[in-house]
């Protein structure tokens, strides 16, 4: 492997190792030994690697979809995936999504032997996820101003609380904690000054 690794002029982490004879010694190290076998060819881009990890789980489980690259950035892969069954793919808030996005990202690190980042999203879900959960943040300020108390956002994934926690900080005017414990955990949003104050999230 390593040997091959040279010839290509490549680092490991660039390099796609595929073992076709594991080898195995020889009596005293001499009769009846078998030399191993591998097969090494450079990697292509983060990314398609990305992809085509993607591409696989879908197909494996049944999905008709297409998966595309939308771009690299601050070495994270964006892919997008478009097709049928879109509804199953996202789930219930985005929680197989999520979970598909972590799967492909445990896979890709262990092909490149370090930590790799995916972002997967679906017909544009994400994006329509954040503007939905800046809007709930921008109506429980004014809510919170208005009554001059807290206001409690319903349950949410931890994903879903940092994005809130970050459109209230952006605004200014008042401040968020998270309280509650596993699937009842839920943001509190104040306004700025009272209560427990300043952004929390764990």
């Amino acid at each position: 492997m390593e040997a091959a690794i040279q010839v290509l002029g490549i680092s490991r982490s660039e390099a796609d190792v595929k073992v076709i004879n594991e080898g195995r010694a020889g009596v005293l190290g001499v009769f009846g030994g078998q030399e191993a076998e591998v097969e090494v060819s450079p990697l292509g881009s983060t990314a398609e690697m990305a992809k085509g990890i993607l591409q696989e789980l879908l197909d494996r489980a049944g999905f008709m979809t297409l998966v595309s690259i939308q771009g690299e950035e601050k070495g994270r892969s964006r892919l997008e995936i478009k097709g049928e069954d879109l509804g199953r793919i996202i789930g219930k808030e985005g929680a197989a999504l999520d979970a598909i996005q972590t799967l492909t990202s445990a896979i890709l690190s262990r092909k490149l032997h370090r930590r790799a980042y995916v972002s997967v999203d679906a017909a544009g879900y994400r994006d329509k996820r954040s503007e939905k959960l800046k809007r709930a943040a921008s109506e429980a300020i004014e809510e919170a101003l208005q009554k001059g108390g807290e206001v409690a956002l319903p349950p949410m994934s931890a994903r879903d609380r940092r994005e809130v926690h970050l459109a209230v900080k952006d605004d200014g005017r008042a401040s968020s904690v998270s309280r509650g414990q596993g699937a009842t955990r839920r943001v509190i949003v104040v306004p700025q000054g009272e209560g427990e104050g300043g952004q929390q999230e764990s």
